[in-house]
């Protein structure tokens, strides 16, 4: 009888165990349909119904993480922040190394205005652990958080983020390089993105939009020569007409600068005399004086309505009439303080005869941009 007893309760024991697997099984099962039906929900733009299915796929297996961080971002999707913060506060306590519990932190903090906040789990989620593909993840999440900071004007921190992810940047991938060139272009770095954008014309010198690019970071940085070379390579690989205004006017601005390095002294003189007199014929032209190459004796009276006030130009006129009599090749040439007021006066002009007085051309461009550039930093 004992013999039997142990017999028919190990049996009880092998039924009740089979039973308890089945049951497992299938609660496993169930959870794993309501997971899959979840991500299909969140994947077809329903956030609402995927946030149930996560619900329920909880309920037959509730200390699955995956499944609760699931939930999580379908409240993110259905825009219940401060909800789906909270289940994913409880998750980093439990992963505070997570990489993506800290990018849903990131985007939670982004949406309920915390700024601080948001910017600290965006580190979280650069520092942290990815299951799949680390590398690509943390550059994603930095793209994100220069993204971020440069929706919010905080340049600085931008640069900082633009920087490091130059940093991990291949060598090789040129682009990945013009990425990094581009944004350091929109936090105001022109010199940092024109080294990006020539790394990766290192690989591919003949890719026009990065030549155009780089163009524009030369010209941004001051440095004209390289700006002339890319937007001439620009210009025979990708020709537009917005490219050749850009080489023009770089080639202007080359050719007309009294302060490029290197140029003899009768050089400069040439250059201010000569870049002073069409400024006073765009004086001239906006007052309407007359055509004599003197503004002696002339009046301001046709200023256009829509142009400087007649006073400004009237000032102008005056200041330049006085300073025509002392502004020469040999004066110039014996006084680099000559040249630095004619050019400042110059810079006037072209400001204040910018709108209103006609079409803007590229030499008065690049005349304005010319003492501007030089403002403050003249040899």
């Amino acid at each position: 009888m004992l013999i039997l007893s142990a017999i028919l309760l190990a049996l009880l024991f092998a039924i009740t165990a089979a039973l308890a697997r089945s049951y497992h099984s299938r609660e496993q099962g169930l959870a794993a349909e309501w997971l899959q039906q979840g991500n299909t929900d969140l994947r077809a733009g329903k956030p609402t119904r995927a946030f149930e299915d996560f619900r329920n796929s909880l309920l037959y297996d509730p200390e699955n993480p995956d499944v609760q961080l699931h939930l999580a971002e379908a409240l993110l999707a259905d825009g219940r922040f401060t909800e789906a913060r909270s289940y994913l506060l409880n998750l980093w306590d439990r992963a505070p190394g997570s990489g993506q519990i800290n990018l849903d932190l990131a985007h939670a903090s982004m949406n309920t205005g915390e700024v601080d906040q948001a910017i600290r789990y965006f580190h979280g989620a650069i520092f942290g652990s990815w299951e799949k593909d680390p590398a690509i993840q943390r550059r994603n999440v930095r793209l994100e958080l220069c993204e971020f900071l440069l929706s919010h004007r905080m340049t600085g921190e931008a640069q900082a983020e633009i920087a490091g992810l130059a940093g991990d940047t291949p060598a090789e991938d040129g682009e990945l390089r013009e990425e990094n060139g581009r944004l350091f272009s929109r936090a105001g770095d022109p010199a940092k993105a024109l080294s990006e954008f020539e790394a990766a014309l290192h690989g591919n010198p003949r890719q026009g939009q990065w030549l155009a690019e780089a163009g524009q970071a030369a010209f941004d940085a001051g440095d004209f020569l390289k700006a002339e070379t890319y937007f001439s390579g620009a210009d025979r690989q990708k020709p537009s007409d917005e490219i050749h205004v850009s080489l023009l006017l770089v080639r202007d601005v080359l050719s007309n600068d009294p302060y490029m390095p290197g140029l003899s002294d009768d050089e400069q003189a040439s250059r201010t005399v000569r870049d002073f007199k069409r400024g006073l014929e765009r004086l001239r032209d906006c007052t309407g004086t007359g055509t004599s190459s003197s503004l002696s004796g002339s009046s301001s009276s046709s200023s256009s309505s829509s142009g400087p006030p007649i006073s400004e130009l009237e000032n102008l006129r005056k200041e330049a009439q006085e300073l025509q009599k002392r502004v020469n090749l040999f004066s110039v040439g014996k006084n680099p303080e000559m040249r630095d007021e004619a050019m400042g006066i110059l810079s006037r002009i072209e400001e204040s005869t910018s709108s209103g007085c006609g079409p803007v051309t590229s030499i008065d461009q690049a005349l304005k941009m010319i003492e501007k550039r030089h403002q403050g930093n003249n040899p």
